[in-house]
């Protein structure tokens, strides 16, 4: 399949957009995802505009693949010391989580449901194959034929979804 016959990844228009994000994670989150060992992920960036169902986690190099999913339950923006307080579900400690938010006022949060491995993890070698699939920077909303593609490669059941409730804490 040539470069112009791969189907983007990443949704350009709201009418590609499926119900999922992809988010990047250092390759030191590959052993805590597998153990499933956190319910929450904070984020300096998250969605705005749009109800998303699903996260899909790419961990970068050397594992460079989509490892997982997690229905995502809501997404808030929290304060320093609201994000503090999630640390056990964060999975870090309160002076890691302090050090990843600096100066800024506001975190996004993604409370997820329970984290689904990949039977077969999706390589970004083989995502490349028939995606144009370039790993996050942050985060990119997955378009709705490269979500099926993913969820067949990754050997993952057809999701049932959650609902999400977008809130912000004042």
């Amino acid at each position: 399949m040539n470069q112009q016959e791969r189907i983007p990844a990443k949704a350009t228009r709201p009418e590609e957009q499926s119900d999922a994000i992809v988010v990047s994670f250092g390759s030191e989150w590959h052993e805590h995802l597998i153990a499933k060992r956190f319910s929450v992920v904070i984020r300096k960036r998250v969605p705005k505009s749009a109800d998303f169902k699903w996260l899909y986690f790419h961990i970068n190099n050397p594992v460079s693949a989509i490892c997982a999913r997690a229905p995502i339950e809501k997404i808030i923006s929290a304060k320093p010391k609201e994000v503090v307080a999630l640390a056990k579900k964060i999975n870090l400690t309160p002076a890691e989580i302090s050090a990843y938010i600096g100066n800024d006022t506001l975190m996004g949060c993604y409370q997820l449901g329970a984290i689904q491995i990949a039977p077969k993890p999706a390589t970004s070698t083989t995502l490349s194959e028939r995606l144009a699939y370039f790993p996050p920077q942050s985060f990119f909303i997955l378009s709705s034929k490269a979500k099926e593609i993913i969820d067949q490669l990754a050997g993952f059941p057809k999701p049932s979804g959650s609902r999400l409730q977008k809130t912000k804490n004042k």
